[in-house]
């Protein structure tokens, strides 16, 4: 395994690219400065897991795109493990997750798995990358792109702003809910949704985070 530093670069990466990530960006995601993810991307270039193009960015190569994707599945494992075991809410796993990740032996990981049912997204709905890397083919598209007056299923939220989640669970926006979007702000691009009885407005910052699905 490697350090602990070095995943969550690898896991960033991933999560902002996983190809031409700039070291400004990588930098406030890690919330270091662009020396210190300079110096990273020089020692991940090193040892195979990153190629790095000046003025481009860094990419994963195919080693470092397993590496992170393991960091990844080990994470959203964990997410699930603590839901279902001991009923966190969704706005607590995000964390406890971050700083278990890293110890979780692959025998550990491979008896959540099974212990599990070996689920396919965790309870933020995010896909749960496979043993070997397998990511299944997604449809899911954001919130703020659907089209109004058809039933939209929710089908991902995000785990890393426990505000946000806060907000989005307060209004009763989770993974697996059913909403409609009647109208659209042409001003700032924000909804306004049908959810059950009630009408939210969502802003658009927030409605680029939340992922859907529907059918035609």
């Amino acid at each position: 395994m490697y350090s602990v530093a070095i995943e969550d670069y690898l896991k960033s990466i991933w999560k902002l690219g996983p190809k031409n990530v700039g070291t400004q960006a990588l930098a406030d995601n890690l919330g270091v400065t662009p020396a210190s993810a300079t110096k990273m991307i020089l020692r991940l270039t090193e040892r195979g897991l990153v190629d790095h193009i000046p003025y481009r960015g860094a990419s994963l190569t195919k080693k470092g795109e397993l590496e992170a994707l393991s960091v990844v599945r080990r994470h959203r494992l964990l997410e699930t493990f603590l839901s279902q075991t001991l009923g966190l809410g969704r706005e607590q796993l995000h964390e406890e997750a971050e700083r278990l990740e890293h110890a979780l032996s692959k025998t550990l990981e491979d008896s959540i798995a099974e212990y599990l049912g070996n689920p396919k997204r965790d309870p933020h709905g995010h896909p749960i990358p496979g043993p070997n890397g397998e990511l299944y083919n997604e449809t899911d598209l954001p919130l703020s792109d659907s089209p109004l007056n058809i039933s939209l299923t929710v089908m991902q939220v995000p785990d890393d702003d426990s505000n946000i989640l806060s907000w989005l669970e307060k209004n009763g926006i989770h993974p697996g809910v059913q909403l409609e979007i009647i109208s659209r702000d042409g001003f700032d691009g924000g909804i306004n949704v049908n959810l059950g009885n009630r009408k939210i407005r969502i802003s658009s910052s927030i409605a680029s985070l939340v992922q859907i699905s529907f059918e035609d």
